[in-house]
């Protein structure tokens, strides 16, 4: 795993703890390299909102779904330019439910096939019972064209 992937998870999995039964997501953006500074924003998933106002559009409430909410993800993307920085992982949870990269973290994660940001890695927590279970971390595979396990635990 990344070094600064590992050096954050405690936070990442406090964050995943203090979400559930929700999922939580978050950003972590980075100077180029692995050994730079590194700063992590948890985010706030506005599934909830969305579903609430517009449940045929936004099926899934935020037990099973995430979206950061715009405004932030614009303020975070403006920091990480301001300070030469690019997004290095974006995180969430799965509560009750396995660490796998599905379906719908694909859709959010493609734009007509191609990675909205190719360099980003993406970390999902499993959280059972209010208690982490497990992490995977996956990227883009360039090559085979699809999100692919880098590692898992």
């Amino acid at each position: 795993m990344f070094p600064f992937v590992k050096d954050r998870l405690d936070e990442i999995h406090r964050h995943a703890i203090e979400e559930y039964p929700y999922e939580c997501c978050g950003i972590v953006i980075g100077e180029p390299g692995p050994d730079g500074e590194h700063i992590l924003y948890r985010c706030t998933n506005i599934q909830n909102r969305l579903h609430e106002k517009d449940p045929a559009t936004f099926t899934r409430d935020a037990r099973t779904a995430f979206y950061i909410d715009p405004k932030e993800l614009m303020s975070i993307l403006r920091e990480a330019e301001r300070r030469r920085m690019g997004i290095k992982l974006f995180y969430h949870s799965h509560p009750d439910h396995d660490a796998y990269f599905s379906e719908e973290d694909k859709n959010m994660a493609l734009f007509d096939g191609e990675p909205v940001y190719p360099d980003a890695s993406y970390l999902v927590v499993s959280v059972v019972g209010g208690k982490v279970q497990k992490q995977a971390l996956f990227a883009w595979d360039e090559s085979e064209k699809v999100f692919a396990l880098r590692e898992d635990n």
